[in-house]
């Protein structure tokens, strides 16, 4: 069991860098030295699938946009535990209006309504995520 630290990745969207295509992921990083995890949902519109991959340098990425802090989960848990709980959150396929940004917010809500990751925390992760969204170039009208 150990301390997990949650941020949460925004990338630039393609084609375009939209604010709806925009893709967030959580990071989790673990206070007893497991790699670290890139945690979201990838593919098509209507077909997402949940991928858990090591990634130690998000940043990295041609696509990295921003990193946005969340915080600390306040229970201790193993890695694979915290994989399976975030694998549990549900991706709705049938609407078309959910996507990555929105089941990374009900991945965050999970935890809080568990008891596991503060308001703040919370609070702090949804609204710098919704900020790092909106940084993308707007559409032209």
């Amino acid at each position: 069991m150990t301390t997990i630290h949650i941020s949460i990745i925004v990338y630039k969207g393609s084609p375009l860098d939209y604010s709806q295509y925009r893709h967030t992921a959580l990071w989790l990083r673990f206070a007893d030295g497991s790699p670290p995890l890139l945690v979201h949902v990838v593919g098509p519109s209507g077909g997402f699938e949940f991928e858990s991959r090591e990634s130690s340098k998000p940043w990295e990425s041609q696509r990295y946009a921003n990193i946005v802090d969340v915080g600390a989960l306040t229970v201790a848990a193993t890695s694979a535990q915290t994989v399976r709980a975030l694998r549990s959150v549900p991706i709705n396929n049938r609407d078309r209006e959910s996507d990555c940004q929105k089941w990374v917010e009900d991945a965050l809500k999970r935890f809080k309504n568990a008891g596991h990751l503060s308001t703040e925390s919370y609070d702090k992760g949804v609204d710098g995520m919704v900020d790092a969204i909106a940084e993308a170039e707007d559409a032209e009208e």
